[in-house]
């Protein structure tokens, strides 16, 4: 593992950024989350957003608890856990990488100070995983950048002795204005990170520090609510500085025995607040993927190919549900900031990321809603329908494999598992006027004794409306018992 910063963090340039909750099993499956819950970081418990005029606070469904990090001090704590895991961390910075017949060979420049001392080594390796971010050091020649609509965001770090009166202590805020729209997040009870994102090419920004980027700040925060209220009960650690914040998505997240890890593969709006998850839960998958064409050969393009199209499943979701939100906006900017990015959302840019379905875009189509409010409403008993099954990768601990899959319209690949559960097991389970309640308890008691993780009552419901949507299951007449 090559670290350019390993050592020499900036902490003034450090952000505070939100892991949700959801990240949690992504962090168990790699082995930090004990560490990451001993770190006492400040507990993220939900979102304040006042959008479009509209306020609503909302906590995360039964209370559950994620993360409010420093990444500075976040991205150390897992450089720790990996080196005490074993890895081989290196001090540097990548100057050339190229692809043989062994493999991969990298020049690095080792930092002064560093162990071992300084100079140029090379380091010899079967894959590279590029996770050097915006700076796609492989993946950047394959981008498709957001031209149409790019974001540049000017950050600034608050205090307050007392805390923040009207805020809850554990939530983000967001909000929108006129010409961007503005976050906070807490890096403990007594200090937030405040951020506006503007459109550089509608807003004369100076510079990406100093006294013009302070100026442009205050401006923006001035045309605020919720953001103006953090910053008035608050004095400021220092200056503002500026952080490219466009969106991008490699063409393809893989060559050659190389997968675009995390940013380095695409970037989302902040916006959509699932940044570091989605860095750490394509980490992860890389991991997997590698060592499944390593130990697997035969499976090394099942793997790769698993990989490449979950990362643009992500990229696919995340740009959907932003366009849900920037049309709740609307057009109420003579500079047109909301109607560029309605624009761009829309193009043939983004419908070229159709066909790429992610379980969140499933439940909101319209007839999975309407067999999930049934469900809900208890208005019926289930009974088994047409089951079509096909052959599709899956991920089984740290390999991929080749398992059996529910075939069904809206999953034309095939799918195995939708928010933890085994979509072709629960199928298979139903019988004729089994209630959804029954059909969870069977689940459940199936699952349990096989050590497989514990699912939300929620969780099957949602996977049982898709099954319905989709004519595996079907809904008979008449009230659950």
């Amino acid at each position: 593992m090559v670290e350019r910063s390993l050592g020499v963090a900036r902490e003034d340039r450090s952000l505070a950024e939100s892991l949700p909750p959801s990240t949690r099993p992504v962090l168990a499956a790699t082995g930090f989350l004990p560490a990451v819950d001993a770190a006492g970081f400040q507990a993220n418990t939900g979102n304040t957003a006042l959008w479009h005029g509209q306020r609503r606070s909302d906590g995360f469904a039964d209370g559950a608890v994620g993360f409010h990090v420093l990444r500075s001090r976040f991205d150390g704590l897992l450089r720790e856990a990996v080196s005490a895991a074993g890895a081989r961390v290196v001090e540097g910075v990548v100057r050339k990488a190229a692809l043989g017949g062994e493999g991969w060979r990298v020049a690095v420049d080792v930092r002064p100070g560093a162990t071992g001392g300084a100079g140029r080594i090379a380091l010899e390796a079967p894959w590279a995983l590029d996770c050097t971010g915006r700076a796609g050091v492989l993946a950047r020649r394959g981008r498709v950048a957001e031209t149409e609509a790019p974001t540049l965001a000017i950050v600034r770090r608050y205090s307050s002795a007392d805390g923040w009166d009207g805020v809850d202590a554990g939530h983000a805020l967001v909000e929108s204005f006129g010409v961007g729209w503005a976050w906070s997040v807490p890096a403990s009870r007594r200090r937030r990170h405040v951020a506006v994102m503007l459109d550089p090419e509608l807003i004369a920004v100076a510079g990406r520090s100093g006294d013009g980027l302070d100026e442009a700040f205050d401006r923006r925060v001035a045309e605020t609510s919720l953001i103006r209220s953090v910053v008035e009960q608050a004095r400021p650690d220092g200056g503002a500085w500026a952080v490219a914040a466009s969106m991008y998505a490699s063409s393809s997240f893989a060559s050659e025995r190389a997968l675009f890890v995390g940013d380095a593969g695409s970037f989302a709006d902040p916006m959509s607040s699932f940044g570091v998850k989605k860095a750490l839960a394509s980490g992860w998958l890389a991991a997997v993927a590698v060592n499944t064409a390593l130990e697997s050969p035969a499976l090394e393009s099942v793997a790769v190919d698993f990989y490449r199209e979950r990362e643009r499943e992500m990229y696919a979701s995340l740009r959907k549900a932003l366009a849900v939100e920037v049309d709740a906006v609307g057009d109420g900017s003579e500079r047109g900031f909301w109607r560029r990015r309605a624009a761009w959302l829309a193009s043939e840019d983004g419908e070229s990321l159709e066909g790429w379905t992610r379980d969140a875009d499933v439940l909101r189509d319209e007839e999975v809603q309407s067999a999930f409010r049934a469900l809900r409403a208890g208005t019926g008993r289930l009974r088994p329908g047409t089951l079509r099954e096909t052959r599709a990768p899956v991920v089984d601990g740290n390999r991929i494999r080749m398992a059996r899959a529910l075939l069904a319209p809206r999953f034309p690949k095939g799918v195995r598992y939708l928010r933890g559960v085994d979509v072709l097991q629960l199928a298979r389970m139903a019988a004729p006027g089994i209630d959804p309640g029954q059909l969870y308890e069977r689940y459940v008691g199936w699952a349990d004794p096989r050590g497989a993780p514990r699912v939300e009552m929620a969780d099957v419901l949602a996977v049982v409306s898709i099954l319905v949507a989709d004519g595996a299951l079907r809904l008979e007449d008449g009230p659950a018992g």
